[in-house]
């Protein structure tokens, strides 16, 4: 009894294991995401681009800070005429404290050009991540079809070699009968080795994929992973060029990026010329000093305290204020060009994608023609060498022509489909 459920509790494992290594596209999307080195570094980015926007908005508020400071003087050698400098030919001991409050009156527009850049910043980035995002999705589902495309071509070329084994084997009992001849069975050996030759490389090609998407995935690369893909059939889709490429310059994290970016430049621009402007803050600080000749702590604390206005205007700097907001309006006009350097780009991309994809289209609808002929071809050549109206070599170039096509059929499913996935992606739509 307990070696039956020792044996029920092994299989329910076993179970559990390969439904954990059966992957689904959007379980592949999932665990690659959640995985992804460059999705956490990004993330790590806009943290940053977060916390530089808290620092510039936190100079807008007052500013406290608190101070103390000691001094040993050795003999004076003038003499104070002050009560908080007692005339005394010995060493003194001087300590005073401090707490200060600080407001910003007007910085020239500085402090809030600042803050409003940081906040751009960090807008430019969210969207970078996002963009990040979208590219990682792209790798996951480019890996994950092009296992899936590897593992199908294995399945059609284990069932040909199957065939061409029972052709052999026919092609044998033939020559037994004197229905063929020894150079028939010879070529149909020489076609059945050279497949298997074939296989082996194709096992190769899908194990190296396997590992691919293992890694986009975040499994170890010799995880045997399997996956359950939807229907190879595609249902295509018509897209208009015009109104593709008119949504991609409206929904391009690139150009939506580069916007903020233009802003926080603006921005930039204003902070850097502040300095032609006075600089006004309004203060207040309270204070404790103490004097003593003899002994620190038995004297009592002198305090008072103190408010004002400061001002401070630079007027003269050998052109550094210029030189500044020189490299600012520059840093300006450059995400400008990048703008349209991006719509450029964006325009050749999409069109290359879609006429990319129109061409995967028909590849499809020309394989899967042609798959139909070369198994009628392949059915006739079959019946007449069963007859040995045909040749062996007959045989093994119609086997070759349905292997070539079904290989060709599963090819241009798989492009169709990857190509499909890069074009959304270049329009600037979600793909995971």
């Amino acid at each position: 009894m307990k070696t039956t459920k020792y044996f029920l509790m092994f299989l329910m494992g076993t179970s559990v294991l390969a439904q954990q290594s059966t992957l689904t596209l959007q379980k592949s999307l999932e665990l690659g995401l959640n995985s992804s080195k460059e999705i956490k570094l990004s993330k790590s980015a806009l943290v940053s681009a977060k916390a530089k926007y808290g620092e510039m908005s936190s100079n807008l508020y007052p500013q406290l800070s608190v101070g103390l400071n000691y001094n040993h003087l050795s003999q004076v050698p003038i003499q104070f005429n002050m009560p908080l400098f007692p005339e005394s030919a010995e060493p003194i001991n001087a300590v005073f404290a401090n707490a200060t409050i600080e407001q910003p009156l007007f910085m020239g527009f500085k402090l809030l050009s600042l803050k409003n850049a940081a906040e751009y910043g960090k807008e430019a980035v969210a969207i970078e991540n996002s963009n990040v995002i979208n590219e990682k999705a792209l790798q996951i589902q480019i890996s994950f079809w092009s296992f899936y495309k590897a593992e199908k071509i294995v399945e059609v070329l284990t069932e040909n070699i199957e065939a061409l084994e029972k052709y052999l084997k026919d092609t044998e009992a033939f020559l037994q009968n004197g229905l063929a001849t020894k150079n028939d069975l010879l070529k149909l050996k020489v076609r059945v080795s050279e497949m298997h030759t074939k296989l082996i490389e194709t096992k190769n090609a899908f194990e190296v994929s396997r590992a691919v998407l293992n890694k986009n995935v975040g499994y170890s690369l010799e995880e045997k992973t399997k996956i359950a893909a939807p229907k190879l059939e595609e249902e295509f889709v018509d897209y208009n060029y015009e109104q593709i490429l008119e949504e991609a310059l409206e929904m391009r994290s690139e150009l939506k990026s580069n916007n903020y970016q233009s802003l926080a430049a603006e921005e930039k621009i204003d902070a850097a010329n502040s300095t032609w402007y006075p600089q006004i803050a309004a203060f207040g600080s309270f204070n404790y000093f103490k004097v003593d000749g003899t002994n620190l702590l038995r004297d009592q604390w002198t305090d008072f305290w103190m408010v004002g206005l400061s001002v401070n205007w630079d007027i003269w700097d050998w052109w550094k204020t210029s030189s500044i907001a020189e490299q600012a309006q520059q840093q300006y006009n450059q995400t400008q060009l990048t703008n349209q350097i991006l719509k450029e780009n964006i325009e050749v991309e999409i069109y290359r994608n879609y006429l990319f994809l129109k061409s995967e289209k028909s590849k499809v609808e020309v394989s899967k023609l042609r798959i139909e002929s070369a198994e009628e071809n392949h059915r006739i050549i079959k019946d007449k060498y069963d007859s040995q109206m045909a040749t062996s070599t007959e045989l093994i170039d119609a086997d070759n022509e349905v292997l070539d096509a079904k290989t060709k059929l599963i090819t241009s499913y798989i492009d169709y489909k990857i190509a499909k996935v890069r074009l959304e992606k270049s329009i600037g739509r979600k793909i995971y």
